[in-house]
């Protein structure tokens, strides 16, 4: 899974498939379903940041560095608290504008599963990656004269620590290659704690392949071209947890 200061744990369709009439009641209310995300992400951020500081240091591992929130992957749990979280959001405000009773029961309903959801989450706990990599930024292009057809195609890369995990792979970005040429891809930037990197390309943003057997130096540049991709796996959905870390019912408070 992605790690939770890459974005949003939810999208829209996930949401959709909690509430069916969600679509209509943004569309008729005027609410941004995108900003409602990014806020519900950033409010379940700060309440994890606390937990993380209420954890007594006794129960973290000697050899084991007490997790920050960018340690914190996302898993089915966390996810969950997400997407209830950003329901009972959308209801609280609709809610509050219209006094409409319709909305306040859903409010409710979704406040309640929140608040069910975050309980699994503390009695399961949150995923923790010891070496995490942020989503990786767009690589750079340069086009090189060449013997091809040129054509379009989908370029993305992510990073490889020295564990060999991959995060999250950038947005594809879309290439346009004048016959008689190929490009080059070369990272823009690189995180800290990166190895190497991947590389994938596809002619559809959809359908993006990993295009090197192994991991790329980080100043490597890779020639790619339409007409000559080849088909390794597909992006991952970023590092998985390396051990979950129960939180506590209550923050202490200073």
């Amino acid at each position: 899974m992605a790690m939770l200061l890459d974005g949003p744990p939810s999208t829209i369709g996930d949401l959709s498939i909690r509430d069916s009439d969600l679509l209509n009641v943004a569309s008729t209310e005027g609410i941004d379903l995108s900003a409602k995300l990014q806020l519900a992400a950033t409010d379940i951020g700060n309440t994890v940041d606390s937990m993380l500081m209420s954890i007594p240091p006794a129960s973290v591992g000697v050899r084991q560095r007490m997790p920050s929130l960018r340690h914190i992957a996302v898993t089915q749990q966390l996810k969950l608290w997400h997407t209830f979280s950003t329901l009972r959001m959308v209801y609280q405000d609709v809610y509050y504008s219209r006094l409409n009773d319709r909305y306040q029961a859903k409010m409710k309903m979704f406040r309640e599963e929140e608040s069910r959801a975050l309980d699994d989450l503390r009695t399961v706990g949150v995923g923790v990656v010891f070496d995490p990599l942020p989503q990786a930024l767009a690589p750079s292009f340069a086009m090189v004269q060449s013997t091809g057809s040129g054509g379009t195609v989908y370029v993305a890369v992510s990073y490889v620590n020295q564990r060999g995990e991959q995060g999250l792979s950038s947005i594809p970005v879309e290439v346009d290659i004048s016959s008689g040429s190929v490009a080059t891809v070369s990272l823009a930037a690189l995180a800290d704690n990166a190895s190497g990197w991947n590389l994938f390309a596809g002619i559809s943003p959809d359908a993006i392949y990993q295009q090197n057997t192994q991991a790329l130096d980080p100043l490597a540049a890779v020639t790619i071209a339409p007409d000559a991709l080849s088909t390794g796996p597909a992006p991952g959905q970023g590092q998985r947890a390396n051990i979950l870390y129960p939180l506590p019912r209550r923050i202490l408070r200073g």
